[in-house]
């Protein structure tokens, strides 16, 4: 096997009528999942999408999602994963950017890019996903709309006739951009299925697993829990997306559906684990618990080891550039609450090495250098960003024999006495906030652009529940003064959810360094000073 669609062909073969997805009270079967994506596939190839055309799911996770991104890879055409929340302008950028002229959505979903404008869409078809569908104001535009129920029992392509090779790209994952758009992540079939074949043997998934899928299409924790659960034929169970902020039902889902494998960013354990009432529930299906994105604070796992005796805990590191590369397992938890987890150790066909700021080898146990990851999961690059596909995958320190190209990081770690790595920081200003990858330059552009602001820097404060607070500082201009309200509803306007500062914070000059250069240690410890006066 050598794409990814490939897993579901065989897991259909081998296990025809058990359960692929579990939806609510909805399931489909391998063999139902099979067909549909093939049905799907043949559609797509009819109406003239080629390979190497970019297909869009702007939907929330559901059983139509899945069937959406094996049919698209069966056509040969590479999927794109549209973050259903995302700001309308945000979804209209990656359409257009990446080409899409089929999009996979909800009557929601098209509706709110319409209202963005039709102008320089390149859509041509749009499928929407959903019952009792009045679609009309798709007919003022200049491409076509039909329902999902309308697309089944056309006339079988015949795929074998596709041809893709497993260095084609099979999906595009767009992360937050230092320019003020996203990048797109574009990811091979090699690079996604080298990872899914280690990952599978070193967590020994098994066919009666029952794997929770929390993490959207858009993020790249996703491709463990679908093409994970689809190589072995275990059953994958979307978690409804609202579960997430009531910890509570969140672990009455993972007891009462029997889940055994959860993976998701670190975040979302700690408010299980803060609020989730987990004395009240067995959790004795629970065998095996991955989170990652955020660094877990330790008094938050003792709570998960107290209540998840049975269950082994993994902290997984890694990028959407190289996907999951390094892990620690949770072993003896220490008392000290100040207690860093390190990211561990390379997984196998994963090499990493540190360079320092002269691109020279760090030699020496404790020395910082960013981290560089060598491996067959490496991506292709940045769709349509050449200036900073070269920047980041680069070739490999000291091999000058043959193209050998690694992944810059942009992470500053180091190793500890048992050699394990450590995180220190980010090269930038990049951090991360409930799971999610956020570039604080993307903020700052648009809070900038905003009339009334004369400049702005946004800060990251470290929060144990969600990773990263995002605190803006803007210095206001002389038109006039900033009603905050407004602009965060500006910034909702234009960034996720996740992006949008926790508070904004007017200022009439920004602190300056010796050198001329805003200060944001100093608005750093200002705010700690500010928050801590005001919470004692």
């Amino acid at each position: 096997m050598y794409l990814l669609n490939h897993l579901l062909t065989a897991s259909s073969i081998k296990y025809p009528d058990k359960d692929a997805v579990i939806f609510k009270n909805t399931s489909i079967s391998y063999s139902d999942l099979e067909s549909q994506s093939n049905e799907l596939a043949s559609v797509l190839i009819r109406w003239g999408v080629k390979h190497g055309d970019r297909v869009g799911i702007l939907l929330n996770k559901s059983i139509e999602s899945i069937v959406s991104l094996f049919g698209i890879m069966k056509a040969g055409a590479i999927y794109v994963p549209i973050d259903p929340l995302a700001p309308p302008v945000r979804s209209k950028y990656i359409i257009t950017n990446c080409a899409i002229e089929c999009l996979i959505t909800s009557l929601k979903g098209i509706s709110d890019i319409l209202a963005e404008g039709y102008a320089d869409l390149p859509l041509r078809k749009v499928i929407i996903v959903g019952s009792s569908i009045n679609y009309s104001n798709c007919l003022l535009s200049d491409f076509e709309c039909i329902t999902w129920e309308e697309i089944w029992h056309g006339v079988s392509f015949d795929l074998n006739t596709v041809c893709v090779t497993d260095v084609d790209p099979a999906y595009i994952l767009h992360t937050s951009g230092s320019t003020g758009t996203p990048k797109g992540v574009v990811i091979s079939h090699r690079n996604a299925l080298s990872f899914v074949d280690m990952a599978t043997d070193f967590f020994e998934i098994r066919v009666d697993d029952r794997i929770a899928s929390h993490a959207p299409l858009h993020f790249d924790l996703s491709v463990f829990d679908i093409f994970g659960a689809v190589k072995k034929g275990a059953t994958i169970l979307p978690v409804p997306e609202f579960l997430s902020t009531f910890p509570v039902k969140l672990a009455e889902f993972i007891n009462n559906e029997g889940i055994s494998i959860w993976n998701s960013v670190a975040s979302v354990l700690t408010m299980l684990a803060d609020k989730g009432r987990l004395e009240r529930f067995a959790f004795d299906s629970l065998r095996l618990i991955h989170f990652s994105g955020d660094l877990m604070p330790a008094k938050y796992l003792r709570v998960l080891r107290k209540h998840f005796k049975k269950t082994a805990i993994f902290n997984i590191y890694g990028q959407t550039e190289a996907n999951s590369s390094m892990f620690y397992p949770i072993g003896e938890i220490p008392g000290d609450n100040a207690w860093k987890i390190p990211i561990g150790k390379p997984f196998p066909n994963f090499d990493v090495f540190l360079l320092n700021d002269c691109n020279e080898l760090v030699a020496h146990p404790g020395e910082e250098g960013e981290l560089v990851v060598k491996s067959s999961t490496v991506a292709l690059g940045y769709w349509g960003d050449e200036d900073k596909t070269r920047d980041k995958f680069v070739q490999e320190t000291g091999n000058s024999v043959f193209r050998s190209i690694v992944y810059k990081t942009g992470d500053i770690v180091r190793t500890d006495k048992d050699g394990n790595y450590q995180f220190v920081g980010r090269k930038d200003h990049m951090i991360k906030s409930r799971g999610y990858r956020v570039e604080l330059n993307e903020i700052e552009l648009l809070l900038s652009g905003y009339p009334l602001i004369g400049q702005a820097v946004v800060i990251a404060v470290p929060d144990e529940l969600i990773g990263n607070r995002i605190i803006a500082y803007v210095a206001k201009s002389e038109k006039g003064s900033i009603d905050v309200d407004q602009l965060l509803i500006h910034c909702s306007q234009f960034l996720p959810k996740y992006m949008v500062p926790e508070s904004v914070e007017i200022l009439d000059d920004l602190p300056r360094t010796s050198t001329g250069k805003i200060d944001r240690k100093f608005l750093e410890e200002m705010y700690k000073a500010q928050y801590s006066d005001t919470s004692t």
